[in-house]
């Protein structure tokens, strides 16, 4: 069973630069934008050249991919940025259907990509990394497409560990606890904040759990 992450927040607080301490050789990006990821040399270090990324907004095709990422054992760090998007253009292909259908299916689809993940290496850590959304209350959540989706899908739920991103122009800190929904195994970390640096957090898991 792999070690699955859930990192929560805004454009423009630190999720995707949180990646730019790892080994590019034992890294694989699956983006679901196509933009550059934010720190400098990332388009050298992380390319289809370098066949350590990939781009693509399809849910099938993210699915596809994991088997030959759970092949690869150089690989040790798989990250999915942007994540909620796969449910925003799936919703979009998907538009002219009626009914709550399609909504179902984004749904199984996303679950179905968590429990792919389940099954992979245990020496993997695999991060999915989402924008954020607020409910009537204030409550953050993972940012689905609809009331239907936030009732049947909690994302949150299926994590051990949940990240927050709240990071402004001086301070680009994970929260790991002390605000809901981010979470982790108890003493895990040391301090409810962390650097957004994932070398870090792979270097907590892997303590913790060997």
């Amino acid at each position: 069973m792999a070690y699955k992450v859930l990192i929560l927040g805004n454009s423009g607080t630190g999720k995707s630069t949180s990646i730019r301490n790892l080994i590019p050789e034992e890294t694989f990006v699956i983006k679901c934008v196509d933009k550059p990821l934010p720190f400098k040399g990332s388009g050298k270090t992380y390319s289809l050249q370098n066949k350590n990324i990939f781009v693509t907004t399809n849910i099938q095709k993210v699915y596809a991919a994991l088997d030959k990422i759970n092949s690869n054992n150089k690989i040790k760090t798989l990250i999915i940025d942007d994540f909620n998007y796969l449910l925003t253009f799936g919703y979009k292909e998907s538009a002219k259907e009626r009914g709550f259908e399609k909504f179902e299916r984004l749904a199984f689809g996303i679950v179905d990509i968590f429990q792919k993940v389940d099954e992979m290496r245990s020496d993997l850590i695999v991060y999915f990394m989402a924008h954020t959304q607020k409910d009537q209350d204030g409550k953050l959540s993972m940012k689905t497409v609809g009331k239907f989706l936030d009732e049947k899908l909690v994302v949150e739920g299926l994590f051990s560990i949940v990240i927050l991103a709240l990071g402004s122009e001086n301070d680009y800190n994970f929260k790991v606890n002390g605000q809901d929904p981010a979470k982790s195994p108890i003493e895990m970390f040391e301090t409810d904040d962390i650097e957004n640096d994932l070398t870090l957090i792979n270097k907590a898991i892997l303590e913790y759990f060997n």
